[in-house]
């Protein structure tokens, strides 16, 4: 594995210091090249990647005086995609607003070393899961295609049309069998409606009704799934209940 550059920003500066020295820690215990860069307030991480700073994780903390944490993870989620970013918040009230920049989790305040070792370790297996691919076969050709890289799968009567950045396919597979495919990825897919079978870091919001995807098209919830989403798009997140 690649080194792993982390930023870690928190007004408290003891509990800058105490994400720091875990982190490091954990880089020893894991043989895991890392470098960890603190930041006593939004501003300051989000200037450093403006200037080019390129991060693989970011522990945010979410209130923080000047440039708030949430506002901090906005702007820089619009300059940089894939960082995986990590909310560290003293309140639990945070969830719904955090669905527009994707974390893939909460860190409680006061920080348990076991459960920032375990949303640590999850990170460390989706980093290196990254690069998975979905294989098929199209117009009696094979494919694959970074999971990752695939927005949505819809079903198209009995066939089901793969929907990625790079454009669409369609192959001859109903979306039940695609979904139990999934289900052993660490690529998080939700299915939100009879018909479409949405890849979680591709949500930027959800409401009852509609989930938005970051281009700004809207796919229906049906009422049916309506809480059995909600459930799974939390779970998604990988909440950390310290």
């Amino acid at each position: 594995m690649k080194m792993l550059e982390i930023g870690v920003c928190d007004d408290d500066h003891l509990l800058l210091w105490e994400m720091e020295k875990y982190l490091l820690e954990l880089g020893y215990e894991t043989g895991v090249n890392l470098e960890v860069d603190t930041y006593a307030d939004g501003e300051e991480i989000v200037r450093a990647v403006m200037k080019g700073k390129r991060f693989d994780i970011i522990y945010m903390d979410i209130e923080m005086q000047n440039l708030s944490g949430m506002c901090a993870a906005k702007r820089i989620r619009e300059m940089d995609r894939a960082v995986q970013l990590v909310f560290v918040t003293s309140h639990e009230s945070y969830m719904k607003e955090a669905f527009l920049v994707t974390p893939i989790g909460f860190l409680v305040k006061p920080l348990d070393k076991s459960e920032f070792t375990d949303m640590f370790n999850h990170i460390l297996r989706m980093i290196g899961t990254e690069d998975q691919f979905y294989r098929f076969r199209y117009d009696r050709s094979d494919y694959k295609i970074l999971l990752k890289e695939v927005v949505y799968f819809e079903s198209k009567g009995r066939m089901t049309e793969i929907v990625w950045e790079g454009g669409r396919y369609r192959l001859y597979k109903n979306l039940e069998a695609i979904e139990e495919e999934l289900r052993s990825q660490k690529m998080r897919f939700v299915r939100i409606h009879k018909s479409y079978l949405v890849n979680y870091w591709h949500i930027s919001r959800f409401s009852a009704d509609i989930v938005e995807l970051m281009d700004g098209m809207c796919l229906p919830v049906s009422r049916s799934r309506r809480k059995e989403v909600e459930v799974n798009l939390y779970e998604a997140m990988d909440w950390c209940h310290v």
